[in-house]
């Protein structure tokens, strides 16, 4: 080797080494990141599995309720159970923000026809799917039995208050039925039976709209709840044409 083929072998050998140096260091440094996306692929999978299993329990259980009760305290009790089920799920919610955004993040590393990036691309959808279903349901579901609370609380509370007041009137029917001797006691058996006939026709009025809201309150509870429903009506309305009659006659 001449003396000017030296110093050009040496530049080339260093060259090549550089070369080779600066792929080494490229192949290093993709491989510690095909290591990083493999480990980040691994705990997306694994964490989304319980995940998913999780949210579809919850969504198949909103699927088919129980039935709505006719009660009123049950019925608060079963939206208790509802809310605090519904507080369990927001607990979720940090590990369900944090898959999505890896999930993302997985994608947009990857080629856009690779298929582990579809796989997690519609795990994803999957688990938004579920997620969405959730809320709605869960939206659904409240509302409904805060609607048949306030029909329960209307129809037992009208119920009763209904009820109490025949039997008040029917009292003083008996009291009447006994025609008093002392003119003052006449006089007031006749204000007595004119006030009953002034309020006759407000309580025809008011029995039939607790019949409507009996029946509006049949249909919307459960089928095991139905017949409590409709037994109270059918024990009441008897009672309630009964009392009406009496106070018909009256007029």
């Amino acid at each position: 080797m001449s003396a000017t083929e030296g110093p050009r072998v040496t530049q080339c050998y260093a060259e090549a080494e550089r070369r080779y140096l600066a792929i080494k260091e490229e192949v290093k440094s993709r491989a510690a990141l095909l290591d990083e996306a493999v480990s980040q692929s691994a705990q997306f999978h694994d964490k989304m599995d319980p995940l998913l299993e999780t949210l579809e329990a919850a969504v198949q259980r909103l699927r088919q309720p129980p039935p709505v009760a006719a009660e009123v305290e049950k019925i608060r009790e079963q939206l208790a159970e509802h809310r605090a089920q519904g507080l369990e799920l927001d607990k979720l919610l940090p590990s369900f923000s944090a898959l999505c955004a890896r999930g993302e993040e997985l994608i947009s590393r990857a080629a856009h026809d690779d298929p582990a990036a579809q796989a997690v691309h519609s795990r994803l959808l999957r688990l938004r799917s579920l997620w969405d279903e959730i809320r709605q349901r869960a939206e659904e579901r409240e509302s409904k039995l805060n609607d048949v609370l306030d029909l329960a609380s209307k129809f037992w509370a009208d119920m009763a208050a209904l009820l109490s007041t025949l039997r008040d009137s029917q009292d003083i029917v008996k009291e009447l039925e006994d025609p008093g001797v002392d003119p003052s006691l006449i006089k007031q058996q006749i204000e007595a039976a004119e006030a009953i006939k002034a309020e006759t026709d407000g309580l025809r009025e008011e029995l039939e709209f607790v019949r409507t809201l009996g029946a509006d309150l049949i249909f919307a509870c459960g089928e095991t709840e139905k017949p409590e429903v409709k037994k109270t009506i059918d024990e009441a309305l008897p009672f309630s044409r009964h009392t009406l009659s009496k106070l018909q006659t009256l007029q």
